[in-house]
């Protein structure tokens, strides 16, 4: 692995998925300032080996360092979407919400936050309970999910995640 990385656009490359795991390729290249050639073919040497990890997601691909668990490659790409990031940060701070509360607070269309919410059911990041017969949503697991949050936070440059991650951190303090 050190001799790969002796390049130095693939120890950046490296270091970029190591510090925002679930980072897309043309996001690699913008934020690197790269051809998308050298980008692809950078990624591609690296996968290869073993030294990164590529997960399909819809219409992109995903970066993880190869020890990250699927569990949480699953909802670090959620993560990386802004519409599933706001969904989920509203969850988790809120524990369970029925569908009209998650609409109401993340402030989108009924038809998007149906759309994102069965897509992470279905990843199995969210889950259905009942409350008084009505269905309400929730992660998971919110616990994994706060320290996903709080550990890569600032890699998704976003205020509701700050927010969140500053209010979780308050619940544990003495």
């Amino acid at each position: 692995m050190e001799e790969l990385l002796q390049h130095p656009t693939r120890r950046r490359i490296y270091e970029r998925v190591r510090d925002r795991p679930g980072i897309g390729a043309r996001d690699l290249q913008r934020a690197l300032g790269l051809g998308w050639g050298e980008t692809a073919h950078h990624l591609r040497t690296l996968t290869d080996a073993g030294v990164l990890r590529r997960e399909r997601g819809g219409r992109r691909d995903y970066y993880f360092l190869p020890e990250i668990t699927w569990e949480d490659r699953k909802t670090l790409s959620l993560l990386r979407s802004t519409t599933e990031r706001r969904i989920l940060v509203t969850l988790a701070g809120a524990q369970s919400l029925s569908f009209p509360e998650v609409v109401e607070r993340v402030g989108l269309s009924k038809s998007t936050v149906s759309f994102h919410m069965h897509h992470m059911i279905d990843l199995g990041v969210l889950e259905v309970v009942r409350k008084e017969n009505v269905p309400h949503y929730q992660p998971r697991d919110p616990a994994r999910l706060a320290e996903l949050l709080k550990r890569y936070g600032e890699s998704f440059e976003d205020r509701l995640v700050d927010q969140f991650v500053s209010v979780w951190s308050g619940l544990f303090r003495e």
